[in-house]
């Protein structure tokens, strides 16, 4: 799925959530691809770690996307850029509804969607011709899985938000990518056992790996007639 190289040579493109996870292995595609890449998050610790593994052509800068004038000064310290990825991942409320605190959802709703909201708003303008946008969301969003109720509705409206501003933005691309299951680095003991519980029959039985989810975003950067997508990467648990 990961296009030429020649595609993102002298490219600049931004990913927040770049410290670790899947936006971590987005960077390092990118930066093996031959692009300048610009890694974001609230943790300057994962950022200095990161850019260490990433080399020279990465670039840290510290954001937080729950605060809107954080976000603004952030993109102006970065400039015109080619493509933004958000792979933002809070603390995620995952007890049953009546159970989770209404502050807890509200929080991560703040940081997931909100977040991916003004990244999306206050970023377009520095976004060069023929650039795009992709946001992350997940399985959660066309399939219910219990405990996932606050998830579920972040997810979906990531995916509804993006679609809109798809046709709002253009020529600017923007795009979703929604992952299955994706295991930790170093894994979590115990979290295949707890995914099996959730989706026992999907095809590919196992986890995902960053690096596999990572593989959509460079598509969706580089395909220039993709928009408005939502493009799932999950081994087949909503077959």
């Amino acid at each position: 799925m990961q296009p030429k190289s020649t595609m993102f040579e002298n490219k600049k493109i931004v990913v927040v959530g770049g410290g670790s996870g899947i936006g971590y292995a987005v960077a390092q595609k990118a930066v093996n691809a031959g692009s300048q890449v610009v890694i974001a998050s609230r943790s300057n610790e994962r950022l200095n770690a990161a850019a260490k593994q990433l080399g020279e052509r990465v670039q840290t800068e510290m954001v937080d996307a729950s605060d809107d004038e954080s976000v603004a000064a952030f993109f102006r310290r970065v400039g015109q850029f080619d493509h933004l990825a958000i792979t933002i991942k809070p603390q995620l409320p995952s007890g049953r509804f009546l159970e989770n605190e209404v502050g807890a959802v509200i929080a991560a709703f703040n940081a997931k969607f909100w977040g991916q909201y003004r990244l999306a708003k206050h970023g377009a303008e520095y976004i060069r011709q023929n650039g795009s946008i992709t946001f992350t969301s997940g399985i959660a969003s066309s399939r219910a899985y219990i405990g996932y109720s606050a998830v579920s509705a972040m997810n979906a409206a990531t995916e509804a938000l993006a679609k809109v501003i798809a046709m709002e933005l253009a020529p600017i691309r923007v795009n979703t990518v929604c992952p299955g299951f994706v295991d930790t680095e170093p894994p979590t003991s115990g979290r295949s056992q707890h995914v099996k519980t959730l989706s026992p029959t999907f095809p590919l039985n196992r986890l995902g790996i960053a690096s596999e989810i990572a593989d959509a975003y460079l598509y969706l950067f580089a395909n220039s007639y993709s928009t408005g997508a939502v493009i799932v990467v999950d081994g087949g648990a909503t077959c």
